[in-house]
């Protein structure tokens, strides 16, 4: 193995290129000596946990609205959903493999506003 190299990309058994603009990037960020920290990937649209605060153990879907990272809370039932904005160092990615109980969405009516 190559100094270094810890593991090749891909999946299963056939390697995958990595673009050169994202290793670029990465070199471009830590050249630039600010401060950093590996960061857990997430994507728009990934199932979240919230792990900060009031919202504190809800899951929901990871949005990105006007520039804002949002989770969007819902309730399948009443088919009504919710819009958050919150911060992406509050979150966490949810193993879609495990069903951990969540909690309830609570409203005083059937309308739920949606943030937009």
């Amino acid at each position: 193995m190559t100094p270094g190299v810890r593991q090749i990309v891909g999946v299963g058994r056939t390697p995958m290129p990595v673009e050169e603009s994202e290793v670029e990037a990465i070199r471009q960020a830590l050249a630039s000596g600010l401060p950093s920290q590996p960061w857990l990937y997430l994507q728009i649209g990934q199932r979240v946990r919230v792990n900060h605060g009031s919202l504190n153990n809800l899951e929901g879907i990871l949005i990105n609205f006007k520039g804002s990272n949002r989770i969007v809370l819902s309730v399948t039932l009443l088919q009504r959903s919710v819009a958050m904005e919150i911060d992406l160092s509050w979150v966490t990615p949810v193993n879609e493999a495990k069903t951990a109980p969540s909690r309830v969405l609570r409203e005083r009516s059937a309308t739920v506003p949606v943030l937009g």
